[in-house]
């Protein structure tokens, strides 16, 4: 009796904090991957003004965190994943590393090239992508939502790409604007393995395409590095020399 009394009693405070709370709150229904991956082609200003760019050649100032300077920084991507950056160092030359779609280097003011190793190079077929973001179902056979995460102060949505070749990419896309805030992933540097993550900040619409203008790689610290873009360009005439090698 003494047993069924107490249940009662538990039973009936229960009871009391129920009423007296009001309906349990739901939680806030999460999109799927497909939703997340269409509002993100919305959100950068949809796949058909997305097709009509052939090329990007951008520029701006990189600033290096450990050397506390700051240098002049060319980029130029094309289509389908063709990419190269220059990097000129006053008193020292200019750095290029480039990727022709099957192979890359990177070019040193002493006159050094060091080709791209295998992993480097599955990496760089996808990352080199110029239309990455409509063939991330191409590009990752497996794509898994993570969860919800904070990322430089913002919501997020961490879905988790694994390809067929290569290293897994984590891309975080921002719940309030559908845009990727940022990458995580993995990468070998100076014969270790780390972990990498670049932000995306201070979107602008360019020839109707959401650019990010600030790229920040936070992770690994030692090698952390802000890119502030100053123009971007779309379908301009390209140089037979931007992905050859010139040592």
């Amino acid at each position: 009796m003494k047993t069924t009394i107490r249940r009662c009693a538990a039973v009936a405070a229960g009871l009391t904090v129920l009423v007296a709370a009001g309906p349990a709150e739901q939680p806030a229904k999460l999109p799927s991957v497909d939703v997340i991956l269409e509002r993100n082609i919305e959100a950068l200003g949809g796949e058909k003004a997305m097709r009509k760019l052939k090329n990007r050649e951008t520029r701006g100032k990189i600033e290096l965190t450990a050397f506390g300077a700051e240098f002049p920084v060319i980029m130029r991507q094309a289509a389908p994943n063709k990419e190269m950056m220059e990097l000129t160092i006053e008193g020292l030359g200019t750095i290029r590393d480039v990727f022709t779609g099957r192979k890359g280097w990177t070019e040193t003011p002493d006159g050094e090239v060091t080709e791209k190793k295998e992993r480097e190079v599955a990496n760089k077929i996808i990352d080199a992508d110029f239309y990455a973001y409509l063939n991330f179902k191409k590009n990752y056979p497996e794509i898994a939502f993570q969860g919800v995460e904070q990322v430089a102060g913002k919501k997020v949505y961490a879905v988790k790409m694994t390809p067929k070749k290569g290293d897994a990419d984590t891309f975080y896309f921002d719940a309030a604007t559908g845009l990727v805030a940022g990458v995580a992933s993995t990468a070998e540097m100076q014969g270790q393995e780390v972990k990498t993550k670049v932000l995306f900040r201070d979107y602008k619409k360019v020839d109707g395409v959401q650019i990010p203008h600030t790229l920040e790689l936070e992770e690994p610290a030692f090698a952390s590095f802000t890119i502030r873009l100053g123009s971007v360009k779309h379908n301009v005439k390209a140089d037979a020399k931007w992905f050859k090698k010139t040592k």
